[in-house]
């Protein structure tokens, strides 16, 4: 039996009130989710040095994807905030790109998932709720 006792507990654990209803954008948030996850393990057990850079490229990356397909359903619904939602995507892609260069330079992986929590609680649990009701009736 070994002696070790690695951390294992996760940062977000994913709740069907969190779904909006619309499969592929679920799907894609909970990717978000398990990456933050991941990096919340890493800092936890002390990897962070080997995942941050990864995490972070994942994570933009990954972003990039699911604002693409975001905005062309949004488009495909005739959302008529597109260009509002689309202007915080811009932002958050900034950001993200920002707080993670200078995470890496800090060294200070907190930073980052400082950023992602509040990215999680604000855009995805938020504002994403915005174009919900209008998006059903295309569905």
């Amino acid at each position: 039996m070994s002696d070790i006792h690695l951390k294992h507990n996760i940062f977000i654990t994913w709740k069907p009130e969190y779904d909006l209803g619309i499969s592929i954008i679920d799907e894609q948030h909970r990717g978000i989710v398990t990456i933050i996850n991941s990096l919340h393990y890493g800092i936890q057990n002390h990897y962070i040095a080997d995942m941050l850079i990864p995490i972070i490229d994942m994570m933009y990356d990954y972003t990039k994807i699911h604002f693409k397909i975001e905005v062309d359903f949004l488009e495909r619904c005739r959302f008529p905030d597109l260009d509002a939602h689309m202007g915080l995507h811009k932002e958050l892609t900034d950001k993200l790109a920002v707080i993670g260069k200078r995470s890496v330079l800090e060294h200070d992986p907190f930073r980052f998932m400082d950023f992602l929590k509040k990215w999680w609680m604000d855009h995805i649990c938020i504002e994403d709720r915005m174009f919900k009701e209008h998006v059903m009736k295309y569905i």
